[in-house]
């Protein structure tokens, strides 16, 4: 019996290679890595990286709910939350500030596997798909789907969880030029940086070279392949 130690994918550090065709990019959001799935007491929560409950965000998990009644099957959803747009904020929140009380975050959701394929250690299905699958669901849940009704209980029709959840947005970059010129735009842009990865890619609870981190810190172990 394999036991899966790891909860979620994690990226190596991008070296400056761009396989033939491309590659598929996001944005590097500076938050927490935020995971919606069923935990040992029976129920879906939000959970960080390192199996954490995440408290104080009821209106993404509501959201993720309704993303996972359009499924209509129980769903593992990957992604990052960020709170006022920034890391420092995020971490102020998740570590206590939400026991003031309140709901803050917003959800940056890039992938998405069943229960079961979660519980098996990961899917086969190509990344292109698993994240064609997410932005589908999370349409029926958004102003145009059916879902989009129903009000929350309790909240009078007044629903925060309305956009609490998007799929991070990606682009395709040809070239480690490309992605050199990408990275360093955002940056320009006060942000963190790029996630690059195999859109033919499985998904595996470990750490893989499928997924990389295109950041300032590991800069120097780029290519010189411009």
């Amino acid at each position: 019996m394999t036991i899966h130690t790891q909860l979620c994918q994690l990226a190596g550090e991008w070296d400056g290679f761009v396989p033939e065709g491309g590659t598929l990019a996001e944005l590097k959001v500076d938050g927490w890595r935020c995971l919606y799935t069923t935990g040992i007491e029976g129920g879906p929560r939000l959970w960080s990286r390192s199996g954490v409950p995440l408290d104080g965000a009821d209106h993404v998990l509501y959201h993720c709910d309704l993303i996972a009644r359009a499924a209509g099957e129980p769903l593992f959803i990957d992604g990052e939350i960020q709170v006022d747009g920034t890391l420092a904020g995020t971490k102020a929140w998740f570590e206590g500030g939400w026991r003031r009380g309140g709901e803050r975050g917003h959800f940056h959701a890039f992938d998405c596997l069943t229960l079961a394929e979660w519980q098996a250690g990961g899917s086969d299905t190509p990344l292109y798909a698993r994240k064609a699958r997410l932005q589908s669901l999370c349409r029926a849940v958004q102003d145009d789907g059916a879902l989009s009704w129903e009000w929350r209980p309790g909240s009078r029709g007044d629903d925060a969880w309305r956009g609490a959840v998007t799929v991070l947005p990606d682009l395709w970059l040809e070239s480690a030029a490309d992605v050199q010129a990408e990275v360093r735009r955002t940056w320009g842009m006060g942000l963190e940086g790029l996630m690059l990865k195999d859109a033919m890619s499985p998904y595996r609870r470990r750490r893989s070279n499928a997924w990389r981190k295109a950041k300032r810190e590991n800069m120097h172990k780029w290519r010189n392949a411009a």
